[in-house]
């Protein structure tokens, strides 16, 4: 009995300890710290949606896709792309484009195709 206990707790414990490892490489990661930066200034920009002028952020579907636009910025960015990432009001009209892509891989691929200015620096 007290054997299964042991094995209990060290399971336990591994277990627990893998999360906290995940949960503190999240905090570490840069592209997942810029990708929260830049969605935290795109909400901060108050966009709106239609005539409605509805808020962008309250639009689930609508605030997913720009962070995943983020976090295509992001992962460009940490690659050595001479890219802004964050996403800025001048840039309206390329991010509807993107929002609804399917994949952040997708949008990197875009962002690769569509501005010409993009390379490695």
């Amino acid at each position: 009995m007290r054997q299964h206990f042991l094995l209990l707790s060290l399971l336990c414990l591994v277990g627990c300890g893998e999360q906290t490892d995940k949960v503190e490489q999240e905090r570490v990661d840069p592209v997942i710290q810029l990708t929260d930066w830049c969605f935290q200034h795109w909400t901060e920009q108050q966009w709106t949606l239609g005539e409605t002028n509805l808020p962008a952020v309250d639009n689930q579907s609508f605030a997913e896709g720009i962070r995943k636009v983020c976090r295509a910025r992001a992962e460009l960015y940490a690659e050595g792309y001479e890219i802004y990432p964050f996403i800025t009001d001048t840039m309206q009209r390329e991010i509807y484009a993107l929002v609804f892509s399917a994949s952040v891989e997708d949008i990197k691929s875009h962002l690769k195709q569509h501005l010409p200015k993009l390379q490695r620096i």
